[in-house]
């Protein structure tokens, strides 16, 4: 069985660790002792430290009649599974370090005596996982298989407890980078203007949804079929290239700025080229992404609605409309002529206003307003 064993072993190293990236860990240990052993009940056991709700149960089969014994087997005070908490950490325990009447006396014990032939023989072995939890894989089997198979059993979770160690390791950086990946795209996804992430050789990472629709439109940015971020204008990308490779070889300099130069009347752009320090750019491993390339359209007018005013500052129709002409930039001079209002009338709107969203000059009234219309294009 030894030889049996120790050809299966390859296969069974390659399912936990593909199962740790994958994230089906546990029950994928499960098969591979199942494989190694049918003989025997395998089964994976966590513990909390202290009394509490965070025992829990795993079998290769559905067996309600276990589950229901090992809730009852919380309950006892000196069961089997107190008992795992004296054994020491990695290393192999079985029926002798617990004691035949703690093996077999309890609710899980009685269970497994009843099965044929009954399973009154145990191996096991702990990891740590925490400062509140303890994992055990441990397995159950005929006494009358005890000499065949305590040594094979010894050997194989040694084993296994040094690959499971590593597989946990992966499983858990795995998690924590999946959750910086999904902080990352909601972050870029606030971000009230154009954002793209991509290495030195301009391979894109990720974009957010505002520079996906500048994308789509083709007159600034575009993506290759390789996955390369371009300029349309082909002087503009040369020096957009240029600028990235003075920025990765810099020891000092992190951000460079430079314009997309239009025909007069057409919109302004601004390239804002970022290089990210070391772990700035959480949740995407590998080799980038190493910059983040701001666009930004010089001419996209800020806008805020009526509507918002009402419900933030409680403005009516004529004092909202003023703001919002404000914000446009326009003068009182200018809405007074267009309106054929008088200029006191609309300073008396302004003094509206400003009481209403507590600013004391215009230009702080308009510096606000600004600020929330950033906020809210990241609706």
């Amino acid at each position: 069985m030894s030889l049996s064993m120790h050809a299966e072993n390859g296969a069974a190293v390659d399912q936990i660790f593909t199962s740790a990236i994958e994230g089906d860990l546990f029950r994928s240990v499960l098969a591979v002792v199942a494989m190694n052993f049918p003989e025997a009940t395998p089964m994976i056991v966590g513990l909390e430290r202290m009394q509490g709700a965070g025992n829990f149960l795993l079998l290769d089969t559905p067996n309600p009649e276990l589950r229901r014994a090992f809730a009852e087997e919380m309950r006892a005070p000196d069961g089997w599974a107190h008992s795992l908490h004296g054994q020491e950490i990695g290393r192999v325990y079985d029926d002798g370090d617990l004691g035949a009447e703690t093996v077999n006396g309890g609710p899980m014990g009685q269970v497994l005596r009843r099965t044929s032939p009954p399973r009154t023989c145990l191996a096991g072995v702990l990891f740590d996982r925490g400062e509140r939890h303890l994992l055990g894989i441990e397995l159950r089997y005929p006494r009358h298989l005890e000499a065949e198979l305590r040594r094979p059993l010894k050997d194989f979770l040694t084993r296994l407890a040094r690959q499971l160690d590593v597989a946990t390791r992966i499983m858990e950086v795995r998690q924590r980078l999946d959750a910086a990946e999904r902080l990352s795209g909601n972050l870029l996804e606030i971000l009230p203007f154009s954002v793209v992430l991509c290495n030195e050789r301009r391979n894109v990472s990720r974009m957010n949804g505002r520079a996906r629709a500048i994308l789509r439109n083709g007159r600034a940015l575009q993506v290759s079929p390789d996955g390369t971020l371009r300029l349309s204008d082909p002087v503009v990308d040369d020096e957009f290239a240029t600028q990235i490779q003075s920025l990765q070889g810099s020891l000092r300099q992190r951000v460079a700025i430079m314009s997309v130069p239009r025909n007069r009347g057409e919109p302004r752009e601004i390239l804002t080229i970022i290089r990210l320090a070391a772990g700035e750019a959480v949740g995407l491993p590998g080799a980038g992404p190493n910059f983040a390339v701001i666009y930004e359209d010089l001419d996209m007018p800020l806008e805020l609605d009526q509507d918002f005013l009402w419900r933030l500052f409680g403005m009516n129709a004529k004092e909202a409309d003023l703001a919002l002409a404000l914000l446009a930039g326009e003068s009182i001079g200018e809405l007074a002529s267009r309106r054929r209002m008088s200029k006191e009338t609309l300073r008396n709107q302004l003094a509206a206003v400003m009481r209403k969203t507590e600013t004391s000059r215009q230009q702080e009234l308009v510096a606000l307003l600004s600020r929330l219309a950033t906020i809210n294009a990241t609706a």
